[in-house]
């Protein structure tokens, strides 16, 4: 009998199950769930996670469908952007002009306007490069353009904890693909002693990683990269907006941006929209402008996010007041969460991971979500290490200190309870 393809899927369902009933048991949890039942299990292994939430769930407190109110803590909108009434207007009055599917077709075929170059070139003068390209999404950017600047005759090197998108268009690309251990420059210049020199070497490293809030060693890497002939690509997507005295990210806060040779962005995190980024040199630009398959075979970003996104950018040039605050409420959450006995990891940002053994997060979240009405959401295998659970906390520029307080002492008694 021939192997089922589909057998994995089976096979990583019942592991769930397995790992979920095994916290249970070893953590003598209590939940308000059913575990014994097929349905209540699979309900926590999967529709918990995609079951849907309120639609406008960007500020610090929203509404469901059904009327139940949350306190939220789980989006990225730092600067609390996508709730921002003037940008909303303006979207509005945008949408009065024009369809929300223009302009129609690929940046290659009929896609490409007049406003989106006009947007790269604000965007590379805020990341200090010669050019800019957008695409639909931030995966979109990350996936292709490290899928098109590597090929089987070169070298990828990267952070273990590189984001997925990363990772992806690694293996797209059929570059030799290896990995140093999350901001261990020792065995990164290890890796770039030992590489063939007739390789072409890309470092691929996050600015800010996303599940633990650190920051890479840039100036460390950057050295590291002008010793030995390489090159740096660097996802700055939760530094953006966020770090700096203009937002410009890790590379302006460290005044290094003339060292990066590819600082890439999304704009649905401090942006508080959709859409992503590839800044760099021109020759680099062009180059990805027409081999980056996630460019290429998709539909252009539309008119109206580019406008919104022009907009936002605007306010986070000017937005040290905003980034003043967020700085004062993320210091508030995370000295509490701290002085309550919480794990934050090595967290230097907004990002506050909130670490737990197992799987427990899961039934927290749950817990939180159905008894203190507060939306956060438990961060697992395959994102995190098989063992351990996180739950991914967001303070934003909105959250008054009663929102924070309201969840630390909520935490703390559900933690309690479970």
């Amino acid at each position: 009998m021939s192997k089922d393809i589909f057998e994995k899927c089976n096979d990583f369902k019942n592991m769930l199950r397995a790992f979920l009933l095994n916290d249970a048991e070893m953590s003598n949890i209590n939940s308000s769930l059913d575990l014994t039942k097929e349905e209540d299990l699979d309900y926590l292994a999967y529709d918990f996670y995609v079951g849907g939430g309120p639609i406008n769930n960007g500020g610090p407190t929203m509404t469901s469908e059904n009327g139940k109110h949350y306190y939220q803590f789980s989006t990225n909108d730092y600067l609390g952007l996508s709730q921002n009434k003037d940008i909303h207007d303006f979207s509005v009055e945008f949408m009065r002009k024009y369809t929300i599917g223009s302009p129609m077709g690929s940046r290659l075929l009929s896609g490409s306007i007049p406003l989106h170059r006009q947007f790269e070139a604000e965007i590379a003068e805020f990341k200090k490069t010669e050019e800019c390209l957008t695409f639909s999404t931030g995966a979109n950017a990350m996936l292709g353009a490290v899928a098109c600047l590597a090929d089987k005759e070169d070298l990828l090197i990267l952070d273990q904890l590189a984001h997925a998108s990363l990772n992806c268009g690694a293996k797209i690309s059929g570059a030799e693909i290896k990995r140093f251990k999350h901001n261990d420059l020792n065995e990164l210049e290890d890796i770039l002693k030992k590489s063939d020199s007739k390789k072409g070497k890309l470092i691929v490293i996050d600015g800010v990683y996303s599940m633990t809030g650190d920051i890479a060693p840039l100036k460390e890497i950057c050295d590291l990269k002008d010793k030995y002939g390489g090159r740096l690509f660097m996802d700055d997507a939760h530094g953006n907006g966020v770090l700096g005295i203009n937002g410009g990210g890790l590379a302006e806060l460290e005044g290094l941006e003339e060292r990066i040779d590819v600082q890439a962005g999304t704009f649905s995190k401090a942006f508080g929209s959709n859409g992503g980024f590839i800044a760099a040199n021109r020759n680099v630009i062009e180059f990805i402008g027409f081999w980056a398959p996630t460019l290429m075979f998709t539909k252009a970003p539309s008119a109206l996010t580019t406008a919104v996104n022009m907009k936002a950018l605007e306010i986070i040039k000017s937005g040290y007041r905003l980034r003043k605050k967020l700085y004062e409420n993320t210091s508030y959450l995370q000295n509490k969460l701290l002085s309550m006995g919480f794990d934050l990891g090595d967290t230097c940002t907004p990002i506050s991971p909130i670490t737990f053994s197992g799987h427990i997060a899961i039934y927290l979240c749950h817990e939180l979500r159905n008894n203190y009405g507060i939306w956060v959401s438990p961060v697992v295998y395959p994102a995190i290490p098989l063992g351990k659970s996180v739950i991914r906390v967001i303070s934003t520029i909105l959250h008054t200190k009663e929102h924070m307080d309201y969840f630390c002492e909520s935490l703390c008694e559900a933690y309690n309870k479970v």
